[in-house]
């Protein structure tokens, strides 16, 4: 395995280990905060992936991302079980959905020898071959 890059080295000594749904929301958490700004308060998070892992590993991603924790309240948690997150902010809502074939993948090829390389195959993407984004 090659070396990480430091965000990713970051990453992964905050959450014990690195893994796709990490990166995911290390993804989305850059989309939203450089749509819609690196400030706390105006930015609020819904995160829909529930609070089970893998899937709300997704929420550890958001947190280094951007301003919002959860220990702030700028990240809120529903129990959906989904990959899918929803940024508030100044008038404008963004919903990021992680793509089917994606999740698929990660779903069916992820295991605890290989979860850094698919990690690192996420990090590599642009948003838009990793997550559907939806502004309301």
């Amino acid at each position: 395995m090659k070396e990480l890059p430091i965000e990713l080295q970051s990453a992964k000594e905050f959450h014990s280990h690195l893994g796709p749904y990490l990166v995911v929301g290390l993804k989305m958490g850059k989309f939203l905060t450089e749509e819609m700004g690196n400030v706390s308060s105006p930015l609020r998070i819904t995160s829909y992936t529930g609070s089970t892992p893998p899937v709300s590993c997704l929420i550890d991603g958001l947190q280094l991302s951007t301003p919002c924790t959860i220990g702030n309240g700028g990240i809120s948690i529903r129990e959906q079980g989904e990959a899918r997150v929803e940024g508030k902010g100044e008038g404008r809502k963004i919903i990021l959905t992680l793509l089917p074939e994606v999740e698929g993948r990660i779903k069916t090829e992820c295991t605890s020898q290989n979860e850094e390389e698919l990690a690192l195959w996420i990090w590599q993407m642009a948003p838009e071959e990793i997550f559907s984004y939806e502004e309301l």
